[in-house]
């Protein structure tokens, strides 16, 4: 995919330091880490060069789902574990507010939001059912967009309530979910690679549609 070839005896260019030492006669400055750099510049992670022996691929998938029904109901934080446990074969974590924020009347301690976090075969598995049974299922739908990513190799993108009703697991089964209680959920796919480049074509392989402006 970004597989780059070197013969035998190659030798990179030389980069310059990406941190810089600290200039002064203060003692402070000894065994100091180095500064980073100038500006609002964020340090990224280093890209190597893609061989055979690092070649990326997915680590885990996380499926995350904030219900604000729950906030006046807590059956709708049920319903959301509920539908996240089947359609990732997962058991769901709840997960509580840290503080209140009294404008959209939310108490600490309130469980309003669930994860499943997925590896290995479960992983494969749902993310197979994404590509070749949910997308193709939704109307109008362009693809992910190419800004997502967060610079370091992770993609996210997110479903409707209305797309997410589109797993097999909930559609055998719809009668069972009060259709205003389906929620939308967001889905991140942590990879190895480390920029979002090499992230976008590995899940581009894969059979994940991207569309917009690429932000590597």
């Amino acid at each position: 995919m970004a597989y780059t070839h070197f013969p035998p005896g190659f030798e990179p260019p030389k980069k310059g330091e990406r941190l810089r030492s600290w200039v002064g006669d203060s003692p402070y400055f000894k065994n100091r880490p180095l500064r980073g750099p100038r500006g609002g510049e964020v340090l990224t992670l280093l890209r190597k060069p893609i061989t055979f022996r690092n070649v990326p691929k997915i680590e885990r998938v996380t499926v995350h789902s904030m219900v604000a029904g729950a906030i006046e109901d807590s059956s709708h934080l049920h319903v959301a574990g509920m539908i996240l446990q089947a359609i990732t074969n997962v058991r769901a974590t709840a997960h509580e507010t840290q503080k209140s924020v009294a404008a959209f009347g939310i108490r600490a301690g309130q469980h309003l939001s669930v994860t499943c976090e997925l590896r290995g075969e479960d992983m494969y598995h749902f993310l197979s059912k994404l590509v070749d049974v949910v997308m193709p299922k939704i109307k109008d739908w362009r693809g992910v967009k190419g800004s997502t990513g967060d610079s370091s190799g992770n993609l996210a993108f997110g479903f409707t309530g209305e797309q997410v009703a589109l797993f097999p697991e909930v559609e055998v089964n719809y009668d069972m979910y009060p259709p205003k209680m389906i929620p939308g959920c967001h889905v991140m796919i942590h990879t190895s690679a480390t920029n979002d480049r090499d992230a976008r074509v590995l899940l581009t392989q894969m059979g994940i549609p991207f569309y917009g402006k690429f932000i590597n």
